[in-house]
C-alpha cells in the first residue's frame, strides 16, 4: 500500500486541486510527519495515478498565472480509495501512521463498511491488549525497568486508542449525511 497514493485519493475525494494546493495541505496537516508521507514525490504519485486512470487533469489558467493542471478523483480512483481505506483500517497488525490516515479519510469508503473495519480494528487492539496485559501480570515486580516500562505504556496507549475509535464509531453511526 502506498501512503503517497492513499494521501492523494484522500485529499482528491475532499476537493479538486492542483499539485501545489495538495503540498500545501499535506504541509498545512503535518502528514509528512504522522502519516509518513514522502512530500518530495507527491508529483511522481499525481502522474502514477493519472496513467492508471484514477485521477483526470484539466488544465486551467488563473488570470495571468501559468497554466497548470488540476486534478479530481475518478471513479476508478474512489474504488481504488475505498480499497486501500479498508486495507489499512482492516489490517490485523497496529500500524498507528496507517491507522491515523485510515480514520482521516474514512469517509472514502462506504459508511457500513468503515463501521465494520472500525469494529474489527478494536477487537485487534483488545485482543492485543489482553496479551499484554497478561504479560505485565505474569512478570509482576520482576519486569526489568525498560521493560516495564515500554509495556504499561503501550497498554495506556492501547486503551486510549480504543476508547477513541469507539468514540468514533459512535459519532459515525449517528450520522445521517453519511451513507
Amino acid at each position: 500500500m502506498s501512503r503517497n497514493e492513499l494521501v492523494v485519493l484522500g485529499l482528491l475525494n475532499q476537493k479538486p486541486m492542483h499539485g501545489y494546493q495538495l503540498h500545501q495541505e499535506i504541509e498545512r496537516t503535518k502528514m509528512e510527519i504522522w502519516a509518513e508521507v514522502n512530500l518530495s514525490s507527491i508529483y511522481n504519485t499525481l502522474n502514477r495515478l493519472e496513467q492508471s486512470k484514477m485521477v483526470k487533469a484539466r488544465k486551467e489558467r488563473p488570470g495571468r498565472m501559468p497554466e497548470r493542471s488540476v486534478y479530481r478523483i475518478t471513479k476508478d480512483g474512489k474504488d481504488k480509495l475505498a480499497g486501500l481505506l479498508e486495507q489499512v483500517l482492516s489490517d490485523n497488525r497496529i500500524r498507528p501512521a496507517d491507522l491515523m490516515l485510515g480514520i482521516f479519510f474514512i469517509k472514502g469508503m462506504p459508511k457500513r463498511k468503515a463501521l465494520d473495519c472500525l469494529g474489527s480494528k478494536v477487537e485487534v487492539m483488545q485482543r492485543l491488549l489482553h496479551g499484554l496485559m497478561q504479560a505485565e501480570k505474569d512478570a509482576g515486580d520482576h519486569a526489568p525497568f525498560p521493560w516495564a516500562f515500554f509495556m504499561r505504556g503501550t497498554i495506556d496507549h492501547l486503551k486510549a486508542g480504543i476508547t477513541r475509535i469507539n468514540d468514533l464509531t459512535k459519532y459515525i453511526q449517528r450520522m445521517r449525511s453519511w451513507k
